[in-house]
């Protein structure tokens, strides 16, 4: 027990914050990107990165955007979109931009995401679990039918001494 702990402890050591996610920065207002617009753009041009929009506290909209300035600033301009404000991760590597979006799409379900996003060998979990289960019942079959037959020999044997004694 202890030696599965202590390497548990190794393997989140290992792992570094920031590996990830460069930058961050939360509760920017809606208006503010038609008030702040150079700064903002001076900022946040040509950064990768995925976007949180909110409407109050509850999160209505997920994506991602190669140059995340101007993907906010087109929702913020957008008429079918409800939202007040937003959150920006910015990250370091785009090569992992949709499989992030993919996993907050699928964990937040947003109001105006409609396309979950897919993941590689989407069912390979659920496929090996289903063969686990069908181990477990051939495995549970196989018992039964092993205590039937102890049970009809039981039963026998019982029968046979009855009619000695009885």
């Amino acid at each position: 027990m202890k030696k599965r702990k202590n390497r548990k402890r190794l393997i989140t050591r290992q792992i570094k914050r920031g590996s990830l996610i460069r930058y961050a920065i939360d509760n920017i207002k809606k208006e503010s990107f038609s008030v702040i617009t150079r700064e903002l753009k001076d900022v946040l041009k040509n950064y990768a990165g995925i976007y949180a929009l909110y409407k109050g506290d509850k999160l209505v909209r997920v994506g991602l955007g190669t140059n995340i300035y101007y993907r906010v600033k087109g929702h913020s301009k957008s008429k079918k979109l409800k939202w007040d404000n937003a959150s920006l991760f910015i990250v370091r590597n785009i090569k992992y931009l949709r499989d992030l979006e993919t996993a907050i799409v699928r964990i937040a379900k947003p109001e105006y995401n409609d396309i979950k996003g897919r993941v590689g060998d989407e069912h390979y979990i659920e496929r090996i679990l289903k063969r686990k289960v069908k181990e477990k019942r051939r495995k549970l079959r196989h018992k039964r039918t092993q205590k039937d037959k102890e049970l009809k020999t039981l039963k026998k044997d019982i029968e046979k001494i009855e009619r000695v004694v009885g």
